[in-house]
């Protein structure tokens, strides 16, 4: 498995990204990142050409690969979402990128799908609260109605436990065929008193990976290795008070590597 970093971690109530795309690619070149998400804050179909040419080259000349671009705000629905949309397709194929995340109507969906296919795009939506992909079994209900095998989930276990879902090996065992991408973020059930996000009965705050009351990774690295799954992993944490992103990026790789190192096989480790 590969690591990948979003810039959510260093974007400011989805207005801007507090750090320069250069220093954001620096950053997770140093620390042992192979990918760059990249963030609708960070570029979008209106940045100009010439900009976005010279992002791609600052993530090249980095030796990274851009692993994913979000379509924000783009819930396809009519030609007018259609049009924007294929305007991230352009987006995408000018940073080389092969992964867009989109969510949308499903006529709309199989249009897009079909219009990626094209170009070799995937698109994906990611498992999500208060969404079709709340739960294991409307997630694949969702897939099966749009039906196309470009229209592909990205699997975020904080979301499926934050549902109140099994979000380990099961979950992921009947996934399996439709996984492209993992996204990581680390939700922690607190206590009432301490605020945050209230949802099902529970309050959540920001955890750290392997911390108690927060999503277990070592169990999710383990069912993906069952069905071999050694694509992207990308942490979409988002930026939190108190902690300095670039701290919070290290922070994550390094427990995410050993997570993952932790859930290799015998034979694998030889």
């Amino acid at each position: 498995m590969k690591l990948s970093i979003s810039g959510r971690l260093f974007e400011v109530d989805y207005r801007y990204c507090e750090l320069p795309i250069e220093d954001f690619v620096a950053l997770a070149k140093d620390i042992g990142y192979r990918g760059v998400e990249l963030r609708r804050t960070q570029v979008s179909p209106d940045t100009p050409p010439e900009e976005v040419a010279r992002i791609g080259r600052t993530v090249e000349r980095a030796g990274l690969e851009v692993t994913c671009i979000t379509a924000r705000g783009v819930s396809l629905r009519d030609r007018e979402t259609f049009g924007l949309f294929r305007r991230y397709v352009d987006l995408a194929r000018a940073l080389g990128c092969k992964l867009i995340k989109v969510g949308g109507e499903v006529p709309w969906l199989r249009k897009a799908a079909d219009r990626a296919a094209g170009y070799r795009i995937t698109l994906a939506a990611n498992t999500h609260i208060r969404t079709p992909f709340e739960t294991v079994s409307s997630a694949l209900e969702r897939l099966r109605e749009v039906g196309r095998s470009n229209y592909r989930l990205i699997y975020d276990p904080a979301h499926l436990f934050m549902a109140g879902e099994e979000y380990g090996p099961g979950a992921i065992r009947k996934l399996a065929d439709h996984i492209c991408y993992v996204t990581v973020q680390c939700p922690k059930r607190v206590s009432p008193e301490q605020g945050g996000l209230f949802y099902k009965g529970f309050a959540y705050g920001q955890g750290l990976p392997g911390e108690e009351g927060t999503p277990d990774l070592a169990s999710v690295f383990r069912g993906l290795r069952q069905i071999g799954y050694g694509g992207w992993v990308s942490v979409v944490e988002p930026k939190r008070e108190g902690m300095d992103g670039r701290q919070l990026a290290r922070l994550f790789y390094e427990r995410l590597i050993r997570t993952i190192e932790a859930s290799e096989t015998p034979e694998e480790k030889t």
